[in-house]
Order: structure tokens, then sequence, then C-alpha cells
């Protein structure tokens, strides 16, 4: 029989006159939260139960208060009773404590996937949302919590019984894994590593949906004074020193740097350096959106400073900051078609420029349990004094939401406080208190003038590399400093004359939207299999990352094969199928903004070799804006309206052989309509 979502009718439900204790569930009846649904407590949860799965939630719960257990004998002290279901990477259980007090002593368990058996052998990164005893992680697999392993002490040298032990802590200001000694408490939001190697004895139950289950830890988390320095230097020395001049040497626990920082050959004085890890402290999903301002999260901290995120690299201290999240499996959903496809990939990854988040949002939503990487490729060592970058992490409930990545829109709408209410609510939205608190004006949530691709190898159905993107903005300037890949898909920075630097291969590549049209963005593609077929696929993305499209409104990627000397425009719900010609495929593909030469100079669309439809443009030519035609009619006519739809222009007859300029005198967003003489008509927006 089909389960229906509970009303407060329905529950076992106490309500004290004080509206503290505003939720009691006890074990007569199951509550159960469905998919697509929010649950709004505006006071105290308290959980009377010793029954597995009383609660049973696949959708939001918002508890304004905290979440007590009751006097039942047993009850909510296993995890059993309050049960967050994994259903799929879209689709989970989730809760949200906003609490003045931080009040928490009932369980609960949050379920996740099994690592995939790639870790085995090795060790899994994985975050707790919990404050019991690290004993208590044992109760996942089913086992005792006297089988936890945790002899070896921090900063001890245990010999080879340090990898028996069942996990291990990141250190970010030491650059070391420290031992996770038995009887010590989680802290939520550090990067644990989970060792699955066989020794320690996990590894036969790491399969199918796991039971995570703690006490929550909603309180605001906080990490400062960060800085990584191996131990046996100062600051002043470590900074100055090559790779190759500090990776062998060895950490408290005798291990030598090399053999996880990496073995290669690097004179480099920025290669090891800055590795900040972090997780996920709350059993809710955490918002990394947030660049600037009294919410801004991570700061720099260098040289006496406290400067956000967007202050550091406006200041010119960082750039290209990037946020990169481990995905040992996910699915790409092709929007807006159905289906997906396996990724073997490392990581998502979303680079701060300055003024928007690019690359890809997953990066910037951390499920529960999740983990991610602060990573600073490029720094400025007089400015900070260092080539260590000082940091200070925290998080609130500000941080905390309900939105998966593939879309911001409008806020869940939720009750006052101290008031129950249960409705459906799209889980894609951001939660009610995020958007409250001003979170949307931290980024560029819509930003006329950002267009971007991203771009993935697929080989039998299979993601073969991570992916790359293009990126134009209204701001941005091509670049082409040196930069090495190692992914078998890159991009190659670009020179002001239209030419791919070979050196510069990057994941992104920036080029300015008003400007850069009709000239090549050239790809590069090593590692393939000659004879074999492969394809491209696409997603797109319009006014931010966070509005995912299958076309374009204004303006269009192409993408030309110069082997075939053919054109085809991008679009979400199609790939482009090529055989690889030989291992390393330089110049086989270049991608074009709006539109596409031939001779690869810019001009006119190469419709010949094309099946797309042409584009109309608007651009910005200094403080002027001109409609560049498709040639598909001698003649057009021309309307342009405000936002009020109140028509301020018009021109009959213009001839389409040249660019016409477009009569504006206020500053506003106005929409321009031209009518071909064939009956085509385009609209597209622009901004004066």
């Amino acid at each position: 029989m089909k389960r229906k979502l509970l009303t407060a009718g329905m529950l076992a439900l106490s309500f004290s006159a004080t509206a503290q204790d505003l939720i009691y569930v006890g074990d007569a009846s199951k509550f159960y939260v469905e998919t697509g649904t929010l649950v709004y407590s505006g006071g105290n949860w308290v959980l009377d139960s010793n029954i597995e799965k009383t609660v049973e939630n696949k959708g939001n719960i918002m508890i304004v208060g905290d979440y007590k257990k009751g006097t039942k004998a047993n009850a909510a002290s296993d995890g059993k009773e309050f049960v967050n279901v994994w259903t799929a990477t879209n689709d989970y259980g989730q809760v949200q404590i906003l609490s003045s007090k931080g009040i928490t002593d009932a369980l609960m368990t949050v379920q996740r996937p099994a690592a995939p058996t790639s870790y085995f052998g090795g060790s899994f990164p994985i975050s707790f949302p919990f404050k019991d005893q690290v004993n208590y992680v044992m109760t996942a697999f089913g086992l005792p919590t006297t089988s936890f392993k945790g002899t070896c002490g921090i900063d001890v040298n245990c010999g080879p019984s340090r990898y028996d032990m069942t996990m291990h802590k990141w250190n970010n200001s030491k650059i070391q894994g420290d031992a996770v000694v038995s009887g010590a408490n989680f802290k939520a939001g550090d990067y644990y590593f989970l060792n699955l190697r066989p020794a320690a004895g996990l590894q036969p139950y790491m399969t199918g949906v796991i039971n995570y289950k703690g006490t929550p830890s909603p309180v605001a988390y906080a990490s400062t004074g960060i800085a990584s320095v191996i131990p046996s230097m100062t600051e002043s020395a470590f900074s100055d020193l090559g790779y190759n001049d500090w990776k062998t040497k060895v950490n408290p626990y005798n291990e030598k740097y090399e053999s996880y920082m990496g073995y290669v050959n690097s004179t480099n004085k920025y290669t090891g350096k800055n590795i900040y890890r972090f997780g996920n402290p709350y059993t809710s999903n955490l918002d990394l959106t947030a660049v600037d301002g009294i919410n801004a999260w991570l700061r720099i901290t260098n040289a006496g400073g406290n400067r956000t995120l967007k202050q550091a690299t406006t200041d010119l201290l960082i750039k290209d900051f990037n946020i990169t999240k481990r995905t040992p499996s996910y699915d790409v959903l092709w929007n807006p078609a159905n289906g997906s496809t396996n990724v073997n990939a490392d990581y998502y990854s979303a680079k701060f420029d300055g003024t928007n988040w690019v690359g890809n949002p997953e990066a910037l939503y951390i499920r529960p349990l999740e983990t991610f990487n602060l990573n600073f490729p490029l720094l400025d060592p007089t400015k900070l004094g260092s080539r260590i970058v000082h940091l200070d992490v925290n998080f609130t409930d500000f941080h905390k939401t309900f939105v998966y990545p593939a879309v911001v829109t409008d806020p869940i709408q939720i009750a006052p406080k101290n008031a129950v209410m249960a409705k459906t609510a799209s889980v894609t939205h951001r939660s009610a208190q995020a958007v409250s608190a001003g979170n949307a004006a931290n980024i560029a949530l819509n930003s006329d003038g950002f267009y971007q691709a991203e771009v993935f190898l697929v080989k039998d159905n299979l993601v073969e590399a991570a992916p790359v993107y293009l990126v134009g903005t209204n701001y941005s300037d091509i670049s082409a400093n040196a930069a090495q890949s190692n992914n078998k898909l890159f991009l190659y920075g670009m020179n002001a004359d239209g030419t791919a630097n070979l050196q510069s291969q990057k994941s992104f590549s920036e080029f300015n939207s008003d400007t850069y049209i009709g000239k090549p963005l050239s790809l590069g593609l090593t590692g393939l299999t000659s004879g074999e077929s492969y394809e491209l696929r696409f997603n797109l993305y319009e006014g931010s990352i966070f509005t995912n499209v299958k076309d374009l409104t204004s303006g269009a990627f192409y993408i030309k094969d110069n082997k075939n000397n053919t054109v085809k425009q991008i679009s979400a719900d199609q790939s482009y199928n090529f055989t690889a010609d030989s291992n390393a495929m330089a110049g086989r593909f270049d991608f074009y903004w709006k539109e596409v030469s031939v001779g690869g100079t810019g001009g006119t669309l190469a419709t010949a070799n094309s099946n797309t439809k042409g584009v109309t443009v608007i651009y910005k030519d200094g403080e002027t804006r001109k409609v560049r035609f498709e040639s598909i009619a001698p003649k057009a006519n021309i309307q342009v309206y405000n936002m009020a739809g109140r028509l301020v222009d018009s021109m009959d007859n213009v001839s389409t052989s040249q660019d016409y300029t477009l009569r504006l005198s206020l500053n506003g967003v106005y929409l321009v309509r031209v009518s071909y003489a064939n009956g085509d008509v385009r609209t597209v927006k622009t901004i004066y």
C-alpha cells in the first residue's frame, strides 16, 4: 500500500503550554516524512521511543529548537529510532537543527551508500556530523564499540600498527593524518579517513547502505588560525622550500611526506602546501556559496588581516581559489534528457573568479558526511607575507541548507516560530533562513553576460576525465599562463591573436562574452585510444552556475571539428561523437562563442556544415549596443521594449548587411525584437 505523509492529527504529538517542547514523538505510531516534503517545528523535538524507524525521514525536517530524548528506557539511545533515509544522490532525508543552545542528546541515523571498492586497501575520506565518542562509528557496521582500533597516540610513531587503526584525521596545520585515539570525541566538520585496509576489519561490512549513527552536532563550527607548516620547521623556512627539498622528510609518524602528498619531481615552492580539508558538520547540506559579508565562512588572516574570499581576491592576495569535492562515484544528469552516465573522475570543482563562481555547483553544496578541499593555486607571497595561506573557517546556521546543487530558485516558505507545518516543497530550493539572511546577495545568482559550457569526455557511457569549462562573462579576458594538466581533457590558454598556447593547459577557459566573438577556444585531448569511439557531452549554464539550461537564450557555443571541417551548436541534450585519430589530439577541436569562421578568424557562421540555427547577437561596442544580424533575409524590423513592456524605439526595413546601432538613452534592461523579412523573429535581451 502506498505510504502517505502523516499529518499532525495522525501522529503521537504533544504540545506543551510553553511551546518549548513542540513535537513529541512516542512509539505509538510512525512519523513518516516523504520525499519532497518539509516538516517545520518551531520548538523542541522530543523523541521518546526505542523502536526502529519511529521517525523515517526521506524529506526535510527543520527544528527551531533542541533535539532531545524522552523519558522512556533507552529512548533514542541507539540511533535506529530516527532514520534519515538514503534513496539516491539527490533524494535523501535531511535535518536542520537551528537552536540557540544547541542541545541534542537523542541519537539519529544518517544513511549513506558504502564506499566504492576502489577504496578497499586504502582509506575513505568522510566527515561525521556527530559529537559522540569515535568508538560509536562501529555500530554503523553492526559491530561493538569495543572493536574500534585506536591505541596509537597522536604524534606517536607506532610503526606498522598505525595502518591497522580504525580512523585517522587530517591535520590542516601539520600536513599529516593524525591518529584517532579510542575514547576521543568526534569533531563534526573535520576531515576523517576511514581505514578500509583488511587489517582494520571494516572492509567486509562496507556494502550496501551504511547506517551511520550518532548524536547530531548542530552548533557553529570553527577552525581558526590555520596555517599548513610541517612540524619540524618554522613557517619562514618552510615557505621558502621547493617540494623536492622537503618531500623526503618524515612526519611524527615516520612517514615521508611524499608517500601521501605525491611522488613527483618538483622544485615549485607551492607544491604540497596549503592543503586544507574539511567536511560537512551537519545533518543537512552545507552551502559554501557565501564569499563576502558577515556570513562569509572563509577568511584570509595573513599579515594581521581578516579578509573574506572576495576581499582577498579583489586585493590580489590570491587568485583562482577553488573548491574541490571528491566524487568516488556519481551520476551526471544530462539536462533535460532522462538518463545518466557514471562518472570516472576524482573531483567536482568550482572556482571563484572574483565576481562569480564558475565550474560545477556540486562542489559548493556538501551533503552530510561528504568532504571538500580548499585550493589556492595562485597567490602573492609578498602581499601575504608568506607562501602559506593563513585562514579561519566558520560555519553557522546560516550555512545549513536543504538545497541540491542543480538549481537555485525561490526560497521555501516556512511557518512562523512555534508552529508545526508539513508541506510539499521542492527540495531543490534554498532553505528559507539562508535566503532571508541575504545569502543570495553574496554571489551573482543571475548575472547578465554569464554563459558557461561544461564539457565531458565520454566513452562507452563512462566519463573518462574531469570536465572542463568554457566561461564567458562581460568582465573576463582570455589568458595563457603556463600550466600543466594531468587530465585527459583540457583547454588551451589562448593568446591575444586567437592562437592556442600549447604550454597552457587549463580546466577553465575564460573569455569576454561581449568581445571574444568568433574566435577559437581550443580543446586538448590526451590518453585516448586511436580508432576508438568517444563522445563530447555538455551542460549549459546561463546567468550563473546555479541555473542549468538546455539551450542558451542569448548567444550560443559552437564546436568545430577541424578534421572534418564541420560545426555544431552545443546543446545540453545532444552529444558530439568522434573517432580518435591519435593518442593525443591537439588542434582537432575548437569551441567558438556566438560565431564561427571556417578560417578561424571570426566573421560568419559556418552554416554549410552545420545543422544549427542562426543566432542574432547584441554586443557592446564602446558605449553603444549593436545588433549583428543573421544572413537569412535582406531586411528586418527592430522594436525595443523596456522591462515594463513599453515600446521605446522601433525602426523598419533595416538592412541586415551591416550591424545596427540601437538608440538607447536610459540605463536599464531591454528586450530587442528582430523581425526578419522572411518571417523569422528573434528576441534578445540586453543591458545598457
